[in-house]
């Protein structure tokens, strides 16, 4: 199953940290989620794995 990401957004406090992520990621595939410190890539791993609640945005599929 793939799994699909459309419009998250997620911020700490009002701190705005994931805006509008949207990204499709096919069965098979693999991802790498590079960035520098600070850029939200823990955060949208918390999101995908629902630690996190993003204030806007829906997953479809599996992690």
């Amino acid at each position: 199953m793939r799994l699909r990401i459309r419009g998250v957004e997620f911020g700490y406090g009002s701190e705005a940290v994931l805006k509008g992520i949207s990204i499709e990621i096919p069965q098979g595939e693999m991802l790498s989620i590079v960035g520098p410190n600070g850029a939200g890539k823990t955060t949208l791993l918390r999101c995908i794995n629902r630690i996190l609640k993003p204030r806007r945005g829906r997953y479809y599929g599996k992690w």
